[in-house]
């Protein structure tokens, strides 16, 4: 029993031994770590934690005026890249503008919110600040940096383009805008002074839009209407019909009549239009009219060839009524086929105008022949003014019948008293040149010959009453005269 007691005892020894050992060594230990813990606190009463960023900066263990360093040389060594178009690039140096860090305090005012005590904390997480980054730069020479770069020089710049109307391939279209690369300088200026100011280290010119840009585009709406509008004049074909002869004018030649500003633009200029159109009327004229031009036929008296020149009748365009029309025509876009509108015409198209039904006045013969649809339908002599006094000749040239009266009284222009000279009364009046016609002369008794010499008429073309009449119910007004000395 007392043996057992004694063991009891000695285990009871022992165990009371081992449990102050392990209350020494806890001790030991929190003492440890409270000495830990406070030294902690006590280093980072002026210290940032661990994994503490400001602007994304690690400040790990430094303190504010060590951050404040650490942050004023990342800045300092600041540095712009500028990209232009061209991958042309630029860079400006923060030392090239006196770049500098201005502390705003910030950073200690974090600082001093850090509870010291909590310093482990940053063993376990991040811990990060934002601050502004004051800066100071002499903005004088960033414009002088500026000032020095190729693509800041005018010379180097190429103007941006607008989009334009082009001729090709035988239709209008609209050829796109240029951007270039003028820059606009002072948006330029503006733009970088605010990149600078947020310490923005990249900047693209283009994306900050300081090119000077086209003032019209090819989305431009005017412009797609003067495409459409043109397009219509291109496609546009007057075809002039005289005959068996044409003249076609096509938009190739239209498109050559408007016109264009020194960049190819379509201008609208309708003096110009219509100067071009002039000049083409009258090229028509100097081609197919007619009047007053030679005229070769063969002499029913002699069988030779007699060319007459003069005259009234013929193709004579109407100038004003065919510019009037041609501009119509070009402006409605058509396909158009006609003749010209004319003053006058002709009854044949051709060398032989005249046709093949006419009168032929042989002056020389004192003889008339009345063609119709190529024969003789009948024939006479007759008197005509009187050659030897060129007051009262009988002009020679082709002429048409204006038209034909019966009964009239002949009269000269009167004199200042009021008479005439002499007034003679006619069955049939055909005038075929101002007051120059045919007419019966029931006052001769003998036609043809030489009597025109010296004794013929006033100047016009006196006929035997018997013939008179036939002729005046077969001819027509408008029915071709050619009158000739051979």
């Amino acid at each position: 029993m007392k043996q057992r007691e004694l063991i009891n005892m000695a285990k009871k020894k022992k165990c009371a031994k081992w449990q102050k050992k392990v209350l020494i060594c806890g001790t030991v230990i929190a003492c440890i770590f409270g000495l830990v813990y406070a030294g902690g606190a006590f280093y980072y009463k002026d210290k940032f934690f661990k994994r503490t960023k400001i602007n994304g900066v690690s400040v790990d263990n430094l303190t504010a005026k060590e951050a404040e360093k650490k942050i004023e040389n990342r800045i300092e060594d600041y540095s712009l890249e500028i990209s232009f178009k061209d991958g042309e690039k630029e860079v400006i140096d923060g030392k090239e503008i006196s770049y500098e860090y201005l502390s705003d305090g910030k950073i200690q005012e974090h600082l001093e919110k850090q509870n010291p005590f909590l310093w482990t904390s940053g063993f376990f997480k991040e811990h990060n600040y934002e601050v502004g980054e004051a800066i100071t730069f002499d903005e004088t020479k960033l414009q002088e940096k500026l000032n020095t770069f190729a693509c800041m020089q005018e010379e180097n710049m190429i103007p941006p383009k607008d989009a334009y109307i082009a001729f090709e391939n035988n239709s209008f279209v609209i050829k796109p805008e240029e951007a270039g690369t003028t820059l606009d300088k002072a948006l330029l200026t503006e733009k970088l002074l605010a990149s600078v100011k947020e310490s923005k280290n990249t900047f693209s010119a283009e994306e900050a839009g300081v090119y000077v840009l086209p003032t019209v585009t090819d989305k431009d709406e005017t412009l797609k209407h003067q495409q459409e509008v043109w397009n219509g004049c291109a496609a546009v074909t007057v075809t002039h019909t005289f005959g068996d002869k044409k003249e076609v004018l096509d938009g190739m030649t239209v498109k050559d009549w408007m016109t264009y500003d020194e960049n190819g633009n379509y201008v609208e200029n309708l003096g110009v239009l219509q100067q071009h159109i002039r000049d083409y009327v009258q090229t028509l004229g100097e081609k197919y009219n007619t009047i007053g031009t030679k005229r070769t036929l063969t002499s029913t008296y002699t069988g030779e060839p007699v060319t007459v020149s003069g005259g009234s009748y013929g193709y004579l365009i109407d100038i004003r009524g065919e510019r009037a029309q041609l501009l119509k025509d070009i402006q409605s876009h058509g396909n158009i086929e006609r003749e010209p509108i004319y003053a006058k015409r002709g009854k044949a198209y051709g060398e032989n105008d005249i046709g093949n039904t006419y009168v032929e006045l042989d002056l020389s013969a004192q003889h008339l022949w009345y063609y119709k649809d190529g024969a003789v339908l009948m024939e006479s002599d007759f008197v005509s003014g009187t050659y030897n006094d060129k007051s009262r000749r009988t002009p020679s040239g082709v002429y048409s019948l204006a038209y034909k009266q019966r009964n009239q009284v002949l009269r000269p222009a009167p004199n200042p008293d009021g008479t005439y000279d002499y007034e003679s009364p006619v069955s049939y009046w055909m005038p075929f040149n101002g007051g120059i016609g045919l007419h019966d002369a029931n006052w001769r008794g003998r036609f043809g010959g030489n009597i025109y010499r010296n004794s013929g008429s006033h100047g016009c073309i006196n006929l035997p009453v018997s013939f008179a009449g036939k002729f005046y119910e077969s001819i027509e007004a408008g029915c071709p005269i050619v009158c000739f000395y051979r």
